[in-house]
């Protein structure tokens, strides 16, 4: 009865509307910084209390043009395929900020400057960030560092502002 009651309140007073943008199942937006990528994230998990999400990003990388081993030197921009495993955990009290996580691999078709030949390489990606979901607004906004790991990138100085649009589903 009590479950009843506390469901039939929630319903009445219109609160059950503010969870619509703390939890979510899925977006789709654009990430913008170092690189300028596509990007489309999916939740898998959501219990417990870390939630699992996988993200797959489509894009520009820009090199930023700091040499850090012999072969980074040319400047070498490129065509990305991403794919990320991401862990979120709510920061605050009833903040809708959240923190993330997690790793994932990258390929893509590059080409150094002054050339015309493309060559592929990828690797490793790890990425640390926090996201803001807007309570009333179907949108999200996150800040990230992602270090990349592999050939012909190895790069600490790599990071991005991300929009995105929170699609709705059945259960919203």
């Amino acid at each position: 009865m009590r479950i009843l009651f506390f469901f039939s309140i929630t319903f009445l007073t219109g609160s059950w509307s503010i969870v619509n943008g703390q939890y979510y199942d899925q977006t789709i937006g654009f990430r913008a910084g170092t690189s300028f990528e596509a990007s489309y994230k999916r939740f898998i998990f959501y219990t417990p209390d870390i939630q699992q999400a996988l993200e797959v990003l489509a894009g520009f990388q820009l090199d930023e043009n700091v040499p850090m081993v012999a072969y980074d030197i040319p400047e070498n921009n490129g065509f990305v395929l991403e794919g990320l495993w991401l862990c979120h955990l709510d920061i605050g009290f009833d903040t809708n900020f959240s923190g993330f996580a997690g790793g994932g691999a990258y390929f893509g078709g590059y080409v150094e400057s002054g050339k015309s030949e493309i060559f592929f390489g990828g690797g490793l990606t790890l990425l640390v960030g926090m996201e803001y979901s807007f309570t009333h607004v179907p949108i999200s906004v996150s800040i990230d560092w992602k270090p990349l790991i592999g050939y012909p990138r190895l790069s600490l100085a790599r990071g991005a502002l991300t929009l995105r649009y929170i699609l709705p589903t059945p259960w919203q």
